[in-house]
């Protein structure tokens, strides 16, 4: 009887210790992973803040871009200024829809042939009234994004002005997916 008892008492604490060692070793492996990751999104940084720019500080070339799909198809530069710094022109706004998302990307120099970066923009006024958002649509797998904030105003026809919220959103397809 003594032998059993021990061989009993023997495998059950194998057991915990093998239990105990998987997970030590899938803790370690989510944070070194997660460590990875995070460092992945903060080299895009520099992109998506010089994207930010782009967007925010000029008006585009040519300046006209927004007017019609022929005009968006020239377009080298796409900028949302309206004339000032972080003031944003409604309809510049709404030209984005005549760009799909690689075209969006080569309008901004994001361009690459490896099509291994992702992009998506939002804008939000802050009351909810204005709403806009252009590029890829972001995999809910990515965890690499980064993802740079900005404050501007939105200029609408009316002459009205509305704080909102500029969300970059930039992220490599190849690295961080599950």
């Amino acid at each position: 009887m003594d032998d059993a008892v021990f061989s009993i008492d023997f495998a059950g604490a194998y057991t915990v210790l093998a239990l105990l060692l998987v997970c030590t070793f899938f803790t370690a492996t989510n944070t070194i992973s997660a460590r990875y990751t995070a460092g992945y999104a903060d080299e895009l940084r520099p992109l998506a803040e010089r994207l930010g720019d782009i967007l925010l500080k000029t008006p585009g070339e040519p300046e006209d871009w927004y007017v019609g799909p022929a005009n968006a198809a020239n377009a080298s530069i796409v900028g949302l200024s309206e004339g000032h710094p972080n003031l944003l022109s409604s309809y510049k706004m709404d030209g984005l829809y005549l760009f799909n998302a690689s075209r969006l990307k080569a309008a901004l120099g994001m361009a690459d042939a490896s099509e291994s970066y992702g992009l998506r923009i939002e804008i939000d006024s802050l009351d909810g009234a204005v709403s806009r958002t252009a590029g890829y649509p972001l995999p809910p797998d990515t965890k690499d994004v980064y993802k740079a904030c900005r404050i501007a105003t939105v200029k609408e026809p009316d002459g009205t002005c509305r704080d909102a919220h500029v969300i970059i959103y930039v992220w490599r397809k190849d690295v961080g997916a599950t």
